[in-house]
């Protein structure tokens, strides 16, 4: 029906033609009846093509010499008049009609090229560039098509559209020599059959176009206006890669900087009172009271037990950037993790005002226990060091639907909507080059690390500068455990 569809609507109109021409005819003589139907053969050519002018042209002929020229109802024209004017017809209907559907099928053309640079354009991530080509080229080609990216001198099929198992050894092996066609576009035949053509952007050798089958159909013009598309689309993507390879090399030169920063102090800071509280000891220890002598103790086992905190984060950050860190899901009790935390770090917290308020049955949720713990102290231990001693801490939690949500709460310093953002980045306190205590800038980073690899989330909420900041945990409830209930535990300290 989709066929026959543009042959019937051509047959309405060249009737109307015809009934129009009839009427006239029949109130004043016309010699060129022929000029009736010739806007029917020009719109056929513009929708339907040159086959359809065709028809239009043929049956125009045969209309006009059976009904309107004597003899009527006959094919005979004896009239040498009419003769021209069917003769100027054919004529008129064979340039005309032609010419129309060229410029049809022109149109039609820059609107599929237009339609391809559209969406290559609108291709957001930079991996998914490749498929959307190999799409495009295969939606306006009509054949399955195949990518090919030349990167390092080696060639790889990058994407395929409308074929499931291309032959990408032989399009490989073919991409590494190429034959100039006389329409300047290179090109290589292969086993398949597959035609190969060359993508380039200036003198640079970004790739390849695969398409399988004849490839001929497609006009030179508009093959070459489509690897261009294809170029400038491949292009982008290496453009954008190099971009990011920049930014990680920056980053990397950035974190590598703060490193170096956080190591010189947070390393040499503890080893100097080491050194010297031990130096003393030697030389001046038995000058010294017993009183100063287990001051001098005490002072290098707290610096020593700080240099093992910075390396046991190192260590922590180590295997979270080797995607080492396994976490072992369980059941877990949130007022167990919460309990476990504040005895490791009581002594970061003597002197502020701890509240605990926790629901007396909080649902169990689902995390591994030891990193929830860890992450759990390094929200409070970074509570601690940018609150005022003697403000209050608050730990507090409740249930929702289908996580429980436990949050610390300071009154310290504060964030900017910015820095609740970067809080989490590695070594964000020392790339920062604010004057704030001394840290690693790496507790907050590994709690996200901890959090997230049981399944949870962790986020900063500050009303800005000096206005304290909320660390929000969420966890999800373990299935079949039971809601949060009114009652509270409270504890101070």
């Amino acid at each position: 029906m989709r066929h026959i569809l543009p042959y019937l609507l051509t047959s309405l109109a060249l009737i109307a033609a015809g009934v129009a021409a009839h009427i006239v005819t029949s109130v004043t003589p016309v010699v060129a009846v022929s000029l009736f139907f010739v806007p029917v053969v020009l719109v056929s050519a513009l929708a339907f093509g040159v086959f359809l002018a065709l028809y239009a042209a043929i049956c125009t002929l045969v209309i006009a010499a059976y009904f309107f020229y004597p003899p009527i109802f006959s094919l005979a024209v004896l009239d040498p008049v009419q003769m021209v004017d069917l003769a100027i017809f054919t004529v008129v209907a064979a340039v005309v009609g032609p010419l129309a559907a060229w410029a049809r099928s022109s149109a039609q053309r820059m609107q599929q090229l237009y339609d391809v640079g559209r969406h290559l354009a609108a291709v957001a991530e930079t991996p998914e560039i490749p498929q959307a080509i190999a799409y495009q080229t295969q939606r306006v080609a009509g054949v399955p098509c195949a990518v090919l990216l030349h990167q390092d001198d080696a060639w790889t099929v990058a994407a395929v559209s409308g074929m499931a198992n291309p032959p990408e050894a032989d399009l490989i092996d073919a991409a590494s020599s190429w034959v100039m066609d006389r329409d300047g576009v290179q090109r290589k035949v292969v086993e398949g059959p597959w035609v190969l053509y060359a993508v380039r952007h200036g003198k640079r050798l970004l790739g390849g176009l695969a398409l399988h089958g004849s490839s001929t159909a497609m006009e030179p013009v508009f093959l070459a206006a489509l690897i261009e598309l294809v170029a400038t689309a491949l292009e982008r993507k290496r453009l954008a890669e190099r971009s990011e390879i920049a930014r990680i090399d920056a980053k990397a030169d950035q974190l590598r900087d703060a490193i170096i920063s956080s190591m010189s102090h947070d390393l040499r800071t503890p080893l100097a009172a080491i050194l010297g509280s031990s130096s003393t000891l030697e030389r001046y220890g038995n000058l010294c009271s017993e009183e100063e002598r287990t001051e001098l103790v005490v002072a290098i086992r707290e610096e020593a037990e700080r240099l093992e905190h910075f390396i046991g984060r190192l260590f922590d950050l180590t295997r979270i950037r080797a995607g080492r860190l396994h976490p072992v899901l369980e059941p877990t009790d949130l007022i167990d993790i919460v309990e476990a935390a504040l005895r490791h770090c009581h002594g970061h917290l003597e002197g502020y005002h701890l509240r605990v308020e926790l629901p007396a049955h909080l649902p169990m949720v689902t995390a591994d226990a030891v990193l929830l713990q860890q992450a759990l102290v390094n929200v409070l231990e970074n509570a601690a060091k940018y609150a005022s001693p003697g403000s209050p801490i608050l730990i507090g939690a409740f249930a929702a639907a289908r996580y429980v949500e436990l949050f610390v709460r300071d009154n310290g310093r504060g964030m900017t909507p910015e820095q609740s953002l970067q809080v989490f980045d590695q070594f964000y306190r020392a790339i920062s080059q604010v004057e704030e205590p001394h840290g690693t800038g790496l507790g907050l980073t590994i709690s996200r690390a901890f959090i997230e690899a049981s399944g949870g989330s962790i986020m900063a909420e500050s009303a800005g500068l000096g206005q304290g900041t909320t660390m929000r945990i969420r966890l999800p409830i373990m299935e079949s455990s039971g809601a949060a209930q009114g009652e509270y535990r409270g504890v101070a300290e």
